[in-house]
């Protein structure tokens, strides 16, 4: 009986120590442990797109904003706030599309896990655009040319957290930044000749875009998309329209269009959509749309706006 209470001692202390053992290499660990994936949670749509593309196989990406949430209302739930504390990475916009994020960022870090703010130096301070209030324009991922930028920044904080797997992400960073770079001549040879300029969206997210390929935007509202343009703002957007022969007016998939409706029907316009990617609806998702079909329809769109 004795020596069977010793064995019985001796067993609970074996599992003791080698719980405490793995205990130990999971907090020690720098990344996933062996045979585990990347958990990787990002904000937007775009960081999401990128960051899956990146990962592959190695990694499980999760995005925070639901789809067909309008972002920039957004405020993570207690239980999706856990979720981000037991990721490996976590990857934000930062900028005014993602300020909660902002605010979770260094506590995240002390917390072990890997940072990565996307947009940090990529964007303007002071826009440029006509139709812009005191919001700073966010939008940068529509600048193929800028989305690369970020792209980048996502690789490699993945690379340095699962360093086993870091030639397989850069290699995936290639093929992505090869896209990027074919999707970034495809807008030049369209926009970069285009007959005209000048095109009206019914709020300022399309300026970074507008800039690389030297477009002039012209917003209803500005950069958010509730506020309301003055009966004096519309009359001088109908004279425009009038003025530059201008016979598309540009509309959100996801906003109100109830404004370029009437400015549409005032000049005898049609109204086309320019997505801003910032998230997908639930159609979009299941029709398997990413983030280069939706920039290619949006190019197809501008193309016709700017060349009738």
């Amino acid at each position: 009986m004795k020596a069977r209470r010793l064995y019985f001692l001796f067993a609970i202390l074996m599992v003791a120590a080698f719980l405490i053992t793995s205990c130990s290499q999971e907090t020690d660990s720098q990344g996933p442990r062996k045979g585990e994936k990347l958990k990787i949670y990002t904000t937007i749509y775009p960081l999401y797109d990128f960051a899956a593309k990146i990962a592959g196989e190695k990694g499980l990406v999760e995005k925070v904003v639901p789809a067909g949430v309008e972002v920039h209302d957004f405020e993570p739930s207690p239980k999706l706030v856990a979720g981000i504390y037991d990721a490996d990475v976590f990857v934000y916009l930062g900028g005014s599309i993602d300020p909660w994020a902002e605010k979770m960022a260094g506590q995240l870090s002390k917390e072990g896990v890997t940072v990565v703010k996307a947009g940090e130096s990529l964007f303007v301070e002071e826009p440029d655009e006509e139709g812009s209030d005191d919001h700073s324009d966010s939008h940068v991922w529509l600048d193929p040319v800028l989305a690369k930028a970020m792209a980048g920044r996502i690789a490699e904080a993945l690379a340095e957290k699962d360093e086993e797997n870091a030639s397989y992400y850069r290699e995936n960073l290639k093929k992505l930044e090869n896209r990027l770079d074919d999707l970034d001549q495809e807008y030049s040879k369209a926009l970069l000749q285009a007959p005209k300029k000048d095109f009206i969206v019914n709020h300022a997210a399309f300026g970074y875009l507008a800039k690389r390929y030297n477009l002039n935007q012209i917003a209803i509202s500005g950069l958010s998309s509730q506020q309301e343009p003055s009966p004096r703002k519309l009359a001088e957007l109908s004279e425009l329209c009038r003025e530059k022969g201008i016979k598309y007016i540009m509309v959100e998939a996801s906003s109100s269009s109830k404004l370029a409706n009437v400015l549409a029907r005032e000049v005898g316009a049609k109204v086309l959509i320019l997505h801003p990617l910032e998230n997908l609806s639930e159609e979009d998702m299941r029709a398997g749309k990413d983030y280069f079909a939706l920039m290619m329809e949006n190019l197809e769109n501008l193309k016709k706006a700017l060349n009738e």
